[in-house]
């Protein structure tokens, strides 16, 4: 049995975790005009009702041209088909808008993968545990029996946050190199790790 298999649901990040969307947010933000480094919806939501509705039209063309260009990360494949094999549900929960993130589903053919998909749209955002509390709520399950994987601090904060276990998922990057990291159950830098760490029992990639 691998380090997480035991598991029952598995909770998947979108962007950068499973997708490359080629998204350059430090470039979102400076059209945007917001200040570099922290994270854009949290900026959105400081603003006046205008402001934050012209700026969220330049949010939407670049999440729009992303889902027009994304791929899927070499090995999400596999693990999501490892993952269904086994019967074990799987969600995402994604800061990305739901429109954006249905027509990424669709353009690589992985929205049946997924029994629950929560946006931004749906409720509190990551770092807000709720999105996590939901799924768990809707699968019947506790949080201890799930597992949030995400590459980005704020998948990893959510976790914390919901207290279920996580995966930070790297891509190549040192772990150490992502701030938050030091909150993550468990890493991997590469989907050969993360296979190993979620699913298959017996089989090996």
């Amino acid at each position: 049995m691998t380090a997480l298999s035991h598991l029952k649901g598995i909770i998947f990040d979108m962007d950068g975790t499973l997708v490359d969307s080629g998204l350059d947010f430090t470039a979102m933000r400076a059209e945007m005009g917001l200040r570099p480094g922290i994270p854009i919806l949290e900026q959105l939501a400081e603003l006046s009702q205008a402001d934050r509705a012209a700026k969220e039209v330049i949010l939407h063309r670049h999440e729009l041209e992303g889902a027009k260009r994304a791929s899927l990360i070499d090995g999400a494949d596999r693990l999501l088909q490892a993952l269904a094999r086994e019967g074990r549900p799987m969600a995402i929960v994604t800061r990305n808008s739901t429109e954006n993130t249905r027509r990424t589903l669709k353009f690589l053919n992985i929205g049946h993968y997924f029994d629950i998909v929560i946006c931004r749209d749906d409720g509190p955002h990551k770092p807000d545990p709720w999105a996590i509390l939901e799924i768990c709520r809707r699968w019947q399950m506790t949080v201890d029996e799930v597992v949030m994987v995400g590459d980005y601090e704020l998948d990893i904060q959510s976790a914390l946050n919901a207290g279920c276990p996580s995966v930070l998922f790297t891509e190549g990057k040192n772990p150490a190199t992502v701030e938050g990291n030091e909150h993550a159950t468990h890493s991997a830098t590469h989907f050969d790790e993360l296979y190993h760490l979620l699913a298959p029992r017996e089989d090996s990639i």
